[in-house]
């Protein structure tokens, strides 16, 4: 069954990302989930982002993470989701200069704790018969904790499905899990892009809220995000070019990503 079958049968759908702003990368999907059907719908972000930059002409004040917590909650009350927002620390601009991807994941875990027990404990009280989050490899944009935010997501399937005295709870099982893959032809014709395979693909242009299709909702659904306006102008650019949103069906007990696994600052493996 497809992603737009089982929402239309009611999927609770959760949504694992590193950053406010991440779900405009996926907004048609969530804005059917949420606005158009009203199924459950819970939007799980481990950093505030601080370490990003401010588009707002006055300032980010009192800083940038308190400005972009805000713009995170009135997104998703827009998308009628719950958010459970994490502080993890965020990689400073500019990318040049982002640790590599393993060196970020044990940051994450040494100073705030395993994102994959936070993650697990939100799956088994939430429940949710989706989860969805960006690819493990690339992560849409390259940005490195993309690629481990999806990497704890599904170590925290696992882990949720498992009976472990670590976890409070009854164990639960996710019934799909879905990465989020940018195929789009501009940046795969420049090098970019994710390399997975798609294994389905999302209608974003179907309708939608307010004679509205999905994926216009999406993009309207940006504007709270003032403090990366720049970014976001992007993404209501490009969401005008799209008529499908592509995804990969992943099994994550067998398919297997580890965050902290070595890399390379292109995210290549180490031996």
């Amino acid at each position: 069954m497809t992603l737009d079958k089982l929402l239309d049968k009611g999927a609770r759908v959760m949504w694992v990302a590193a950053h406010p702003d991440d779900e405009s990368m996926v907004g048609p999907i969530l804005a059917k989930a949420g606005p158009k059907l009203g199924n459950p719908l819970y939007f799980l972000v481990l950093t505030h982002g601080e370490g990003g930059g401010c588009a707002i002409a006055e300032g980010c004040h009192p800083d940038l993470g308190t400005v972009r917590g805000k713009e995170m909650q009135k997104v998703a009350e827009l998308y009628h989701a719950t958010l459970q927002h994490e502080h993890y620390w965020n990689a400073p601009l500019p990318g040049s200069s982002f640790p590599k991807r393993h060196l970020i994941a044990r940051k994450w875990t040494d100073e705030n704790g395993d994102p994959t027990l936070k993650i697990a404990k939100a799956i088994r009280g939430f429940k949710p018969d989706v989860l969805l989050t960006f690819s493990p490899i690339v992560g849409f944009t390259g940005h490195p904790e993309h690629q481990i935010s999806s990497r704890f997501a599904t170590a925290a399937v696992r882990l949720a499905a498992d009976r472990t005295p670590t976890l409070d709870g009854e164990p639960f099982t996710v019934g799909h899990v879905y990465y989020g893959l940018n195929h789009i032809w501009a940046y795969r014709l420049f090098g970019g892009g994710d390399p997975l395979e798609c294994t389905e693909v999302f209608d974003v242009r179907q309708p939608c809220i307010q004679g509205k299709t999905c994926v216009q909702i999406g993009a309207e659904y940006t504007l709270p995000h003032r403090s990366q306006n720049d970014d976001m102008e992007t993404v209501r650019m490009v969401s005008r070019l799209l008529s499908v949103a592509r995804l990969r069906l992943t099994d994550p007990f067998t398919e297997i990503y580890d965050p902290y696994e070595p890399t390379d600052r292109r995210g290549n493996r180490q031996n």
